[in-house]
């Protein structure tokens, strides 16, 4: 009985590599990566050019995929808004954006609940009188970034910039007209400039509009319509050739991580930071998603966490939502059953701006410096800094370690001390997988709740997508 059981689960685990090859060279590859870089770390020595070339094989990978990822994403919501009609076209774009805005105010109200109640950052770790200078409170930053990125001077230009505004505290000098000796004489200086990166924002509101248009000229347009969408499957072919060379790429990826850490006692000291994170997690995932999507489909929401677990698990490796899209893109439609037209309209939407972990951590890391510090939040602050966390996440972008220049944003608009958010570096690499997750299986319950609504709508209002 014991060895039919036995070749059962031999079978079951032999069948689920065959049928998952790219994963299971994947996870090989990850464990190859870890022996390898603690190997690295406690026997030699490596020179920082030696830690540049182990981290090349990695980084090529993420330049391969972050290449591609702009275009499928503009096809993708062409191909998807041309795929359905005007009428359809708008419900789902209200359907989405009323999505995106619901788990997002979950995921933070779950991060600002769990980080006051279990005060992980309560006076555990000395700062000096320096790290307690704190900026002047200043979200309306963020919010004239995103409007100045949702109107991009250059469509061109968006492909590989976005705008962002730096806040500067200039020291003057004593002889000088404007000195103030009530601040020590020094004032806020507002520093715009175009950064690399990506006009996620932008690149998709446009592509919205400019697939609105097609939609209207209708006939006519008819030779562009197929070009994007014949783009659009070239380029989702491209990148699932450039996945085959996925277990190499995290195997340097993982490797070159492990030796770049210098101090691994600051990573065990914020234990309880990341402990309040990933139950955070946790509950959004498996608890407020699940239960959101049984309110509104009365649907099993656990076979769509089995369906998609393949997008989960490159998701924890890549640490990149966008570089995880294709897969998401598998899973959606091969496993999930979503229309081609609804899925490539919704996901490239929610990959760049529903970012349900980046949230929730960002949220829970702001108020955990500000208990380090001592400094008693208002309710007011509070929401400042829940509001300040969406609005930021909404504009990341879905690349890996982008967590930590997001936190330095809003500590800087919400008033907190910013220096300290170097604390949370080596911690974030690691969450970052997590939030990774979490915000790729937001997007696929967004989908398929979006689906659901929308085939009950098909059946009094006719059909959805053009053929």
């Amino acid at each position: 009985m014991a060895g039919t059981t036995w070749q059962k689960l031999s079978t079951g685990c032999y069948g689920w590599v065959v049928e998952n090859k790219l994963q299971s060279f994947t996870l090989v590859g990850v464990i190859i990566g870890l022996g390898v870089g603690i190997v690295l770390k406690l026997t030699v020595d490596l020179t920082e050019v030696q830690q540049e070339n182990l981290a090349i094989p990695g980084d090529l990978l993420l330049s391969m995929l972050q290449m591609f990822t702009v275009p499928l994403i503009v096809t993708s919501v062409i191909a998807g808004v041309t795929g359905l009609t005007l009428k359809m076209s708008k419900s789902i774009a209200l359907y989405t954006g009323m999505y995106i805005l619901t788990s997002t105010f979950l995921s933070v109200i779950t991060g600002v609940f769990l980080v006051i109640a279990f005060k992980p950052g309560a006076a555990d770790i000395a700062f000096t009188e320096d790290d307690q200078e704190k900026p002047p409170f200043s979200i309306h930053v963020i919010l004239m970034d995103l409007l100045r990125n949702m109107i991009p001077h250059s469509f061109i230009q968006a492909c590989y910039q976005q705008y962002k505004t730096e806040i500067v505290m200039v020291r003057l000098a004593k002889d000088d007209p404007s000195f103030d000796p009530a601040t020590n004489g020094t004032h806020m200086q507002l520093v715009g400039r175009y950064v690399s990166g990506a006009n996620m924002l932008g690149l998709i509101l446009w592509s919205f509009v400019y697939g609105i248009m097609l939609l209207k000229i209708g006939e006519r347009a008819k030779i562009a319509v197929e070009a994007v969408r014949n783009l659009n499957e070239a380029i989702r072919i491209i990148v699932t050739w450039i996945l085959w060379y996925l277990p190499v790429g995290v195997l340097f990826l993982i490797a070159s991580h492990v030796v770049a850490v210098q101090d691994w006692r600051s990573v065990f000291k914020l234990g309880r930071f990341a402990l309040v994170v990933v139950v955070g997690l946790s509950l959004h995932s498996f608890v407020i998603l699940p239960m959101f999507y049984f309110l509104f489909t009365k649907r099993n929401p656990f076979m769509v966490l089995n369906m998609v677990s393949k997008a989960l698990l490159t998701a924890i490796i890549i640490a990149s939502s966008s570089a995880t899209l294709p897969v998401t893109f598998q899973c959606c439609e091969e496993k999930l059953k979503v229309e081609k037209g609804i899925s490539r309209f919704i996901l490239p939407i929610t990959t760049s701006i529903n970012m349900n972990g980046t949230a929730l951590y960002e949220v829970v890391a702001a108020i955990f410096i500000a208990q380090l510090n001592d400094i008693k939040l208002e309710i007011g602050q509070i929401l400042a800094i829940g509001v300040t966390a969406s609005i930021s996440s909404i504009g990341a972008a879905g690349i890996p370690a982008t967590g930590a220049v997001t936190t330095l944003l809003i500590l800087t608009a919400v008033g907190l001390p910013a220096h300290d958010a170097s604390l949370l570096v080596a911690m974030e690499m690691i969450l970052d997988r997590f939030n990774t997750m979490v915000n790729v299986l937001g997007d696929c319950f967004g989908v398929a709740l979006i689906s659901s609504l929308l085939t009950k709508k098909v059946n009094n209002h006719g059909p959805i997508i053009h053929r």
